[in-house]
C-alpha cells in the first residue's frame, strides 16, 4: 500500500511537472502558429488543459504500476540462480534429497520470500507427507493457478487506469462541447465564431491525447502481462521437470 502510494505521489509530481512544460511551452510560441496548435493540443493552455494533465497523471500511474510489476518480475528471476533444484540429465532425488532441497529453500526465505522458493517448499512437503509424487505434481500445478489469479487480481488498478484515461477523454470532450453550445448565440460574430471553434478544438483534443495514451498504455499492459505468464508457465515447468519428475522410490 505504501508503495503503491509512493507511485501515486511521483505520477502526480511527473504530471505537475510536464503540465509546466507544456504551459512555458504555450506561453513562447506565437498565436495562430503550428507550435501553439501542438501546445494547446497537449494542454498547455491553462485552465482548459486541466483535462489533459488529469489525462497524464492516470497514464503515469498505469506505467508506474506496470514498471512495479515487471520489476517484480525480475526479482523473481533471480530465484533460479540459487540453484535449489538439479538441472543435469538423468539426474534423480530419493526422499532424503528432497527433505535437503526443502531445508535449504526454507533458509532462502530466510531474508526474502520467491514464488519458486514457496513452491519447491510446498511440493517437498507434500511429498514427505504421503511419498506420492501425484499428489506433489497436483500440488505444484494447483498453487501455479493460485499465483496467476493473485498476479490477475493485483492488476485490477491497471486496468482501471487503462479504463479511466479514454473516460476522462470523453468528459474533456463533452465540456468542450457545452461550452461550444453557450457560445451559440454568438455564433454570427467573427468573435462568437473563434469562441466556438476554440471550445470544439478542446473536446476533441482531450479525446485525441486520451486515446493516444491509452494505445501506448494498453501495448505496455499485454506485454507485461505476456512476461508474468510466461514467468509463472516457466516457474510451473521449471519444478516440474526438475524436482517432481526426478524423484525416485525404491
Amino acid at each position: 500500500m505504501n508503495n503503491r502510494f509512493t507511485r501515486i505521489l511521483i505520477s502526480a509530481a511527473a504530471a505537475v511537472v510536464l503540465m509546466v512544460i507544456l504551459a512555458l511551452f504555450y506561453t513562447t510560441t506565437e498565436e495562430g502558429t503550428g507550435a501553439r496548435r501542438i501546445a494547446i493540443l497537449l494542454g498547455g493552455e491553462l485552465p482548459a488543459g486541466i483535462v489533459q494533465g488529469v489525462t497524464y497523471f492516470i497514464f503515469f500511474f498505469g506505467v508506474m504500476e506496470l514498471w512495479a510489476i515487471s520489476r517484480e518480475i525480475t526479482e523473481e528471476e533471480k530465484a533460479y540462480t540459487f540453484r535449489l533444484l538439479p538441472e543435469k540429465e538423468q539426474y534423480v532425488l530419493s526422499p532424503a534429497d528432497v527433505a535437503q532441497i526443502k531445508l535449504e529453500a526454507i533458509s532462502r526465505e530466510k531474508y526474502r520470500k520467491y514464488f519458486l522458493t514457496d513452491m519447491i517448499k510446498k511440493a517437498c512437503t507434500k511429498f514427505r507427507a504421503n511419498k506420492s509424487t501425484s499428489e506433489a505434481l497436483e500440488i505444484v500445478t494447483s498453487q501455479s493457478k493460485i499465483n496467476m489469479a493473485d498476479a490477475e487480481s493485483r492488476q485490477s488498478y491497471i486496468r482501471y487506469a487503462a479504463w479511466a484515461i479514454p473516460s476522462v477523454g470523453f468528459i474533456g470532450t463533452i465540456i468542450g462541447i457545452a461550452q461550444s453550445l453557450g457560445f451559440a448565440n454568438e455564433a454570427m460574430t467573427p468573435e462568437g465564431i473563434a469562441k466556438v471553434t476554440s471550445a470544439l478544438n478542446i473536446a476533441f483534443d482531450t479525446t485525441l491525447v486520451a486515446l493516444f495514451l491509452s494505445l501506448i498504455l494498453m501495448l505496455y499492459i499485454h506485454s507485461v502481462q505476456e512476461r508474468l505468464e510466461r514467468f509463472h508457465i516457466r516457474l510451473e515447468e521449471y519444478v516440474i521437470e526438475n524436482l517432481i519428475n526426478r524423484i525416485y522410490k525404491e
